[in-house]
């Protein structure tokens, strides 16, 4: 092997264990901070995570079922501030805000299958500070049993 080839193995290697770290990290606070706030509902069983700095964004799309009810929420560190998110449909109009909203959580009902998406803002940093941290951005969902 040369010498090329054996570092892009030890990085690609490196990153691979850092990004399993870091979804740990993610899913324990999510784990203590966010799953109670989806009672009643039953997490779903995906568990979508990233790190971000504040003013970056994020955005994903989920597929939710006709005539299921679900809670979506967005639960962050406390480092990042207020953690806002928004959901639009195909079209991208906007169907929830939870800044309009002044919510953490979103309940509500599909009168069809459809594909949303769902875009997490961090607000930006109003620190003096030079130091940007980094935190753990988590959504959730959660349905209801029938």
């Amino acid at each position: 092997m040369n010498a090329y080839f054996r570092t892009f193995v030890l990085l690609a290697t490196s990153l691979l264990f850092i990004a399993t770290d870091v979804s740990a990290q993610c899913r324990n606070i999510a784990k203590k901070q966010c799953f109670p706030a989806l009672m009643p509902y039953t997490q779903n069983g995906q568990f979508n995570s990233a790190k971000l700095a504040p003013g970056e964004s994020a955005e994903i799309q989920m597929t939710f079922y006709a005539g299921q009810d679900y809670r979506l929420m967005v639960c962050s560190e406390a480092v990042l501030g207020n953690v806002n998110f928004k959901v639009f449909d195909a079209e991208k109009n906007e169907l929830f805000s939870s800044k309009k909203a002044a919510a953490k959580q979103w309940d509500f009902n599909v009168a069809s299958t459809q594909a949303l998406s769902v875009q997490v803002e961090i607000p930006p940093s109003d620190s003096p500070n030079k130091i940007i941290p980094e935190g753990c951005v988590s959504i959730l969902v959660g349905f209801k049993k029938l």
